[in-house]
């Protein structure tokens, strides 16, 4: 079965993409996609460069059910490791936006990866709604902790995603091997 990579992106990369590179993981665990799908996280301001998570986040994952150790390191996306991954997941239209202008300056011939809003997949968002995940930076604890439950809506959904994509690869690669 091939491999995919998910990468998901915020600003500083110390709330809401580490936070849902965690849910992601911990959902992919046990399944039969846990072997096939590697998860990061980035984001693409350089100012928290080699920070760990924010501890607001990371109380707000272990309230959650969620346990330690939350390995993290913030760092930020550039071109060449944009290139790497088959999907990434921003948190807001603007974080996409900037994807999209960093994928315009691919090396012609370059897979660019599939970029979808992590709210895209949250079920029963009406048309029309703004998909970001706010950022609950200058906020209380209490906007962290409802960052996490919010974000747990889009994880069955992302996770049919994931095995749509890895179905398609599994299947253009057999027919590649008949052809």
């Amino acid at each position: 079965m091939p491999h995919l990579r998910v990468l998901t992106l915020c600003t500083g990369n110390i709330c809401r993409s580490p936070a849902a590179a965690v849910l992601l993981r911990e959902a992919l665990r046990g399944t039969d996609l846990e072997e096939h799908v590697e998860v990061g996280s980035a984001g693409t301001s350089w100012e928290a460069e080699g920070e760990p998570m924010d501890e607001r986040t990371t109380l707000a994952l272990e309230r959650a059910g969620y346990t330690q150790p939350f390995e993290h390191t913030a760092r930020t996306i550039h071109l060449t490791e944009l290139l790497r991954w088959d999907l990434v997941l921003p948190m807001s239209i603007q974080h996409a936006e900037l994807l999209q202008r960093m994928a315009r300056q691919a090396p012609e011939g370059s897979a660019v990866p599939e970029v979808s809003l992590w709210r895209r997949f949250e079920p029963g968002v009406p048309p029309g709604v703004d998909l970001a995940v706010d950022d609950p930076w200058y906020d209380e604890q209490e906007a962290f902790d409802q960052l996490i439950l919010s974000m747990q809506k889009s994880v069955p959904s992302i996770l049919e995603h994931l095995r749509e994509m890895l179905a398609e690869r599994e299947s253009a690669q057999r027919t590649a091997q008949s052809g």
